[in-house]
């Protein structure tokens, strides 16, 4: 069993032009990745470029937990509040799904 979650985002239209969305999501990509190995039960985080352009959503995150208690205290870590502060002046938008298979 694990758990995970997938997040689909929106950019503010500060960052919508292709270019700046494309350097955004390589570095978001790069900070949740680092977060496998030093957030205790974080299995495998990664974000990818939405390819439905009428989906409504430019971003998607999908994160692996070992169980449900590991994806909630994710929530409250310090390296995850620190990227989600970030994403406040470039992401806008969320639609989130956690999930346990």
């Amino acid at each position: 069993w694990y758990t995970g979650e997938f997040a689909f985002t929106n950019c503010k239209p500060s960052a919508q032009r292709p270019a700046r969305r494309e350097t955004l999501i390589r570095e978001l990509d790069g900070r949740f990745r680092a977060m496998v190995g030093q957030v205790e039960g974080l299995q495998k985080a990664e974000i990818g470029q939405n390819l439905l352009p009428d989906s409504g959503y430019h971003m998607i995150l999908y994160t692996e937990f070992t169980n449900r208690e590991a994806m909630e205290a994710y929530q409250n870590h310090p390296l995850h509040l620190a990227v989600k502060e970030e994403m406040k002046n470039t992401v806008c938008g969320r639609l989130a799904v956690d999930y346990q298979v």
